[in-house]
């Protein structure tokens, strides 16, 4: 599976170009680096991102492929209505943040460690 990642205001203007490309599979837009891009950092709601989901999912459909949604792990609401719009992949978190919450969760469990 090859997965292409927008990360940047070109990538979704080129949305339809890039969707188009043979072998590709799916989209991944990353938003964090995208609202980095745009200059609205941290802003995950702002009307930008919803147009790069717009135009994304629409260039895909279009070529037949999917879109992903990454780095809204902390919005579950805001990636519920991208995969209502058509998007097909949530990534929920990345290998660290997995790590650090098991780590954090084995470390209650031995502060709760009753000694008699």
């Amino acid at each position: 599976m090859i997965i292409v990642q927008f990360e940047s205001a070109d990538a979704v203007d080129k949305a339809e170009e890039i969707a188009s490309v043979e072998g590709v599979d799916m989209v991944l837009i990353g938003v964090n680096d995208l609202l980095a891009d745009l200059g609205l950092a941290g802003q995950f709601e702002h009307p930008k991102v919803h147009d790069a989901y717009a135009r994304t999912i629409a260039a895909c459909r279009k070529h037949g492929k999917h879109v992903g949604v990454g780095g809204l792990s902390t919005r579950p609401e805001l990636a519920a209505e991208f995969i209502a719009m058509g998007a097909r992949l949530l990534s929920t978190g990345t290998d660290v943040q997995f790590l650090s919450a098991a780590m954090a969760e084995k470390a209650r469990q031995v502060r709760e460690i009753s000694v008699k």
